[in-house]
């Protein structure tokens, strides 16, 4: 995408705490176009507990969050990727600042990713730039995830600039697919190879941020290989966590084509299927109001309201 922004986060605390409804191209946090969308609560088969789960069990307000950044490291994003590094420190800021209603404090977990679903396979980055995989290393243990207790603020910086060598076919709902799914059973997205990332008491939530839809290259379609249905990916999150309202998503891509002054970016359209698809538990901003700022607050609004409806863990 032809362009550059500058991403400010001030004023997102007051957003988080006094629970207001942030602006979008579709007018709510909620869904695109304003909407729940479709998905429900229903049971799937997954890696924690019944397959067979019927309806979910009565909310509990979660007080942890499992959080999976998805970044496109095609030729286009070197300024975005920059912003958001620069940025992220508010963004931590506002997360730490959370209290559930009894006052309790988020355990959370960050980990980063690349629409690159040919080299990197969903695998979380640990360093910065293409197959730079030690340089950011959170300590002793060189986890491929950071802790609320590492300094957080600075290796999200690193690891958030993952290169612009990517593949120009970005696939970020695959690439999210596979980090929940193929790269915790290999061990790859996991401490020691058998600590999961994945926590069954925890929201697992994700963050795309790309100037192209999935399965697109420059605007176009993707060729040779056909393009999963998006609605099929929320299926796939299903299966992981078991019920709809135990995950969330939030996308920060184009809108119809959109362009500013600052530049264009491809119609997500199968991107905005996938959060309505996904319900009140997604959201879907555009990419070039040139200002970040909002997408992350609609993010971590829909982070936080769906922390409070969690279906609870027998």
């Amino acid at each position: 995408m032809l362009r550059k922004f500058a991403v400010g986060l001030a004023g997102l605390v007051v957003v988080v705490a006094c629970g207001s409804e942030p602006s979008s191209e579709f007018g709510s946090s909620s869904g695109a176009n304003g909407s729940s969308g479709g998905g429900g609560d229903g049971g799937a088969s997954g890696p924690f507990g019944d397959t067979d789960a019927g309806p979910p069990p009565p909310a509990v307000e979660c007080k942890k969050m499992d959080i999976v950044f998805v970044i496109d490291n095609s030729q286009s994003m070197k300024e975005e990727q920059e912003n958001l590094a620069k940025n992220f420190p508010e963004f931590v800021k506002v997360i730490n600042e959370y209290k559930t209603d009894a006052g309790e404090s988020l355990d959370y977990r960050v980990a980063v990713t690349t629409t690159d679903d040919r080299a990197d396979q969903g695998k979380f980055r640990k360093g910065r730039g293409q197959g730079a995989d030690q340089t950011c290393n959170p300590g002793p243990n060189n986890s491929p995830w950071l802790e609320r207790s590492d300094d957080i603020s600075t290796f999200f910086a690193c690891r958030a600039q993952v290169g612009v060598l990517g593949s120009n076919v970005e696939r970020p709902l695959e690439s999210a697919k596979l980090a929940v799914t193929a790269r915790i059973e290999d061990g790859s997205n996991a401490l020691g190879g058998t600590t999961s990332f994945i926590r069954e008491d925890a929201l697992l939530a994700f963050v795309i941020l790309t100037d192209e839809d999935e399965g697109s290259a420059n605007g176009g379609e993707v060729t040779p290989a056909p393009v999963k249905d998006a609605a099929l990916y929320a299926t796939d999150f299903d299966a992981v966590k078991i019920f709809r309202g135990r995950w969330a998503a939030a996308v920060i891509a184009g809108d119809r084509g959109c362009q500013s002054e600052l530049g264009q970016a491809a119609d997500a359209v199968r991107l905005k299927q996938f959060i309505t698809t996904t319900g009140k538990n997604g959201v879907f901003h555009s990419i070039c109001d040139g200002d970040l700022t909002q997408g992350l607050q609609a993010a971590l609004k829909t982070f936080t309201d769906a922390c409070k409806e969690f279906p609870g863990v027998k």
